[in-house]
């Protein structure tokens, strides 16, 4: 059962945190960086090929499960709410 929580935690957890920091990284890209959308957007696309390799290992090498848990769920948090403040700055 631990074996299938930690494959579903890697694949679906992992796709979900990745996601988010994503759009973070292109957000920042756009509004820090003065970067194109796209070419934001393709960089952070493929930074996250990455992320999703590191979030797949971190999940099968560290024993604590809920460790792992908990750091996906506050990245993507934090990813998401960073993505909804710097969206609404104008300009």
């Amino acid at each position: 059962m631990k074996t299938f929580a930690r494959t579903a935690l890697a694949i679906v957890g992992g796709y979900v945190g990745t996601s988010a920091i994503i759009a973070a990284l292109a957000v920042i890209a756009v509004a820090a960086g003065g970067m194109e959308r796209s070419e934001a957007a393709t960089m952070a696309s493929m930074l996250g090929f990455l992320i999703y390799l590191v979030v797949i290992i971190w999940s099968f090498a560290d024993p604590a499960l809920l460790r792992v848990t908990l750091g996906l769920g506050v990245a993507s948090a934090l990813s998401h709410a960073l993505v909804v403040l710097v969206g609404r700055i104008p300009g």
